[in-house]
């Protein structure tokens, strides 16, 4: 078997024969020259030339069977056998044909998907359906659906979905408690890879925003608009951040600010600070979190054989 076939049927797709498909005019054109076999046995009749314009991988099986074909004078379109099923075909030729994008309906669907388009190099497709996917309402990659989309972009190889579902996990405090739903359905590598992964956006985290606490506190703030300190308090939501990056959320730092008050009484006028002073520490407070997570990747962590994860939690 050459390089070029391996690389085509290594991620085979199971069939989907319950999903269904568009109907067939959509992939029956008159003018087609070639034909698309799926695993299932569905077949796509296209244009060779809207195929081979978009994907290097299948340009060079579409020569090698047009080739055959010709040699062969067998008077059947030329066709050749792909390892996905119909239904990630379909979706898939959506998005390569001049017809409306037709998006998965399940969370396995969308990553079979994005794994073809990733396999047959398909560089502006695959931007443009996770342009799609990402667009949803509610996000494909949400905190109930980040361990399940974790999972699955390790077993297709799709890091930037997997980078994507490991951020959106850090809404978790990674407990015992927290993690009870995801212990019997996530992969205990996997919990591995992403506790690591919590571990280290956390050790990025702690100095980051030490030193903002110094020098990136808008001064509106940082002249202590009451009695008791704003800087101990707001030392104190940071340092929870570190601790549990969960709770870096709007919500709880009213709660945290809401809580000094109402302690320090009538004296608190942290109570009110200006809304545009706080829009201004929050944004500045966003971008400092938010580059702690770009600078951490997942990349390695498979590698790494950690303890197993639940005595890391105990």
């Amino acid at each position: 078997m050459s390089t070029l076939s391996r690389t085509v049927s290594e991620a085979s797709s199971p069939p989907s024969s319950s999903v269904e498909l568009p109907g067939s005019p959509l992939f029956d054109d008159p003018d087609a020259d070639i034909v698309l076999r799926s695993c299932d046995n569905h077949e796509f009749r296209v244009l060779k030339y809207c195929i081979i314009k978009v994907s290097p991988v299948l340009c060079g099986l579409i020569q090698s069977a047009s080739s055959s074909h010709a040699v062969n004078a067998t008077p059947s379109l030329p066709s050749i056998r792909l390892s996905d099923n119909g239904a990630t075909l379909s979706c898939l030729l959506t998005f390569v044909l001049p017809l409306n994008p037709v998006p998965p309906s399940t969370i396995e669907q969308t990553m079979l998907l994005l794994s073809a388009a990733q396999k047959y190099q398909m560089d502006p497709i695959l931007t443009h359906i996770r342009a799609v996917v990402a667009s949803q309402d509610p996000p494909f990659i949400r905190p109930e659906t980040a361990f399940r989309v974790y999972t699955l972009a390790q077993k297709y190889g799709l890091s930037q979905e997997a980078l994507h579902a490991a951020r959106t996990t850090l809404t978790f405090s990674f407990t015992l408690e927290d993690l009870e739903g995801e212990l019997d359905t996530t992969p205990g590598i996997h919990l591995q890879e992403l506790w690591k992964y919590y571990q280290r956006v956390r050790a990025h985290l702690t100095p980051a925003l030490n030193a903002f606490r110094v020098t990136g506190v808008p001064s509106g703030m940082a002249s202590s608009p009451c009695n008791y300190g704003t800087l101990n308090w707001l030392g104190e939501y940071f340092e929870s951040i570190a601790r549990s990056p969960a709770l870096f959320d709007i919500t709880e730092f009213h709660m945290f600010l809401s809580r000094h008050a109402n302690t320090r009484g009538a004296q608190c006028k942290c109570a009110n600070i200006p809304s545009d002073v706080i829009q201004a520490l929050w944004t500045a407070l966003t971008n400092v979190v938010h580059s702690c997570m770009t600078e951490v990747s997942i990349d390695g962590l498979r590698n790494q054989r950690l303890p197993v994860i639940i005595s890391m939690l105990l």
